[in-house]
């Protein structure tokens, strides 16, 4: 079995999600620096690439994921790859999965 390439943790934050041909909304299941799995109940393909937006409920500003292509799908859920992101929002994130790291660590 392949290791992840980065940590994920456990998320609820907002996200929705847009491409040529699709708009929705849902949740983050987990977020990574490198990805996210999101619910949602919209039929979603494999393949799909969307821009999203997520919005952290500690940051006041929402975070711009340019690119981010679908790697998987299962009933209510999908996964994304983060493939563009501008640096103020790479920043935004890193910080963010900082303050989940700090608190799955306090949980410990």
């Amino acid at each position: 079995m392949e290791a992840r390439k980065f940590q994920r943790f456990s998320d609820h934050s907002h996200v929705a999600f847009s491409s040529e041909t699709v708009k929705g909304e849902g949740r983050l299941e987990n977020l990574s620096l490198g990805g996210a799995a999101i619910l949602s109940d919209l039929t979603i393909a494999r393949g799909e690439y969307f821009a999203l937006r997520i919005t952290f409920p500690t940051q006041a500003t929402a975070i711009e994921i340019e690119l981010a292509p679908v790697r998987w799908v299962k009933p209510g859920s999908f996964g994304v790859e983060f493939i563009r992101i501008a640096p103020s929002s790479q920043q935004h994130l890193k910080q963010y999965l900082l303050t989940l790291e700090n608190a799955s660590t306090d949980a410990a």
